[in-house]
């Protein structure tokens, strides 16, 4: 996968764009075989397999709903040229802020009729009255709703009016289709990275249109084999993994502290706890197609509220489909910075699953975490410097003392604060 993430004017910002507690509607998670970058926020495939691998991942009725579209390769296109559109004025309104302010207009863009509300709401209004208006107790999304009306009313009403031509354009692009198509688009809405998938890679999904429509029987049965056969790998794997984790409790604490610390150290804007995951509300309310996921995430999260689940594991990070693994960019940054140092357990932990799961099962699914592992694993394995037996612990001081007494920073040795290695708050600083 290709890796450029471009950082200047307004013009060079279009940005492409791309769950294991999982929604009801939704079977247990699959982790695609494809290679994902962890700084890249495109969703470039470079293969008809690594589509369908992609496309399998999903339910049967999400992957109706990508067989239907994907047979209208001009609409979406249409739709990404709308989306790059909306996207760069987006970001040329907003640039001049603070990162922090950035992140209260794309919180709001998460609840576009929240932000339509606030946009045509008369001045005046309290506090306690904005905090009526939310559809929950979260009080990220409470400060960025107050803030924003209270301080910066017009801007919000030039966001808002992206977003109402934005969907006007959709719903110009698919008023000529039939009723089951244009509710297959509408589906997609729900999720921006799946639609994210289909117009970056414009070119397998067309191929992927010509299949279904020669074969629509068959196709439709080999994706629902498919995604049976990487159930099956996943819930394997898995097993695996959870069991390692369950038998080390010092690196699951370890896990959920550099979960945070990644998090943090990428600008990610999560729930502050107050959010209760039950059924879908995790994957509800995604990042907007039209706006993107904040830029400067170190790796994608289109999925706010999936972040935390069972044995603190990171979601939604750079993933096609669902994952309950750290992901690659979680990966990259544990290892390439050096941060595996401050997580001795957590570093030993994922050795062992690497030498006792991924070396002996390399069939295994390709997901983030193993892409990550085997990426810096394999550099010692094949120096013949992979010291399988005599990991030692510096306990005192909380670092890892490992291969023979050396200290590594991984991978080309540069530390990553997100954005490929460079830590970037987005445009000036305005208040």
């Amino acid at each position: 996968m290709k890796t450029n993430m471009i950082f200047g004017g307004i013009a060079t910002r279009r940005i492409a764009q791309l769950r294991w507690i999982l929604p009801t509607s939704l079977l247990m998670a699959i982790i695609l075989s494809i290679n994902i970058n962890a700084f890249s926020q495109t969703n470039q495939l470079e293969t008809d397999k690594g589509m369908q691998n992609s496309v399998a991942s999903y339910d049967s009725d999400v992957r109706q709903a990508i067989l239907l579209v994907s047979q209208f390769p001009q609409t979406l296109s249409q739709l990404q040229q709308e989306k790059n559109q909306t996207q760069a004025s987006f970001q040329g309104l907003i640039s001049d802020f603070s990162q922090k302010k950035q992140g209260w207009f794309y919180e709001l863009t998460r609840f576009p009729e929240l932000a339509h509300t606030l946009a045509t709401l008369p001045a005046g209004q309290s506090r306690d009255d904005i905090k009526k208006l939310l559809p929950n107790n979260d009080e990220n999304l409470e400060t960025a709703a107050w803030r924003l009306y209270r301080h910066h009313k017009e801007d919000l009403i030039e966001a808002d009016k992206l977003n109402l031509q934005a969907q006007e354009s959709f719903n110009k692009a698919i008023q000529n289709l039939d009723s089951p198509t244009q509710g297959a688009f509408k589906k997609l809405f729900q999720y921006p990275d799946v639609l994210a998938l289909l117009t970056d890679n414009l070119d397998l999904t067309t191929k992927l249109g010509q299949q279904y429509l020669a074969d629509k029987e068959g196709l439709t049965s080999q994706l629902a084999s498919l995604h049976d056969s990487l159930m099956i790998q996943n819930q394997a794997q898995m097993a695996a993994y959870k069991k390692e984790l369950e038998n080390n409790p010092q690196a699951k604490q370890e896990l959920n502290q550099a979960a945070k610390d990644f998090a943090r150290s990428n600008g990610y804007i999560l729930p502050n706890g107050q959010v209760v995951y039950n059924g879908n509300y995790g994957y509800a309310n995604p990042y907007s197609y039209w706006f993107g996921y904040p830029y400067w995430y170190g790796s994608a999260l289109w999925y706010p509220g999936a972040y935390w689940g069972s044995f603190g594991l990171s979601y939604g990070f750079g993933g096609f489909g669902f994952s309950a693994f750290p992901a690659y960019g979680f990966s990259n940054w544990f290892y390439n910075g050096g941060y595996y140092m401050n997580y001795p357990y957590l570093y030993n932990h994922f050795g062992n699953y690497y030498r006792n799961v991924i070396v002996r099962q390399p069939r295994y699914v390709n997901n983030g975490m193993v892409a990550g592992s085997r990426n810096y694993y394999d550099a010692y394995r094949s120096n013949g410097n992979y010291n399988r037996g005599n990991q030692n612990y510096r306990q005192s001081n909380n670092s890892y003392n490992s291969f023979q007494n050396r200290s590594y920073s991984g991978g080309n040795r540069s530390s990553f604060g997100g954005g490929g290695g460079r830590s970037f708050s987005g445009g000036g600083r305005r208040r």
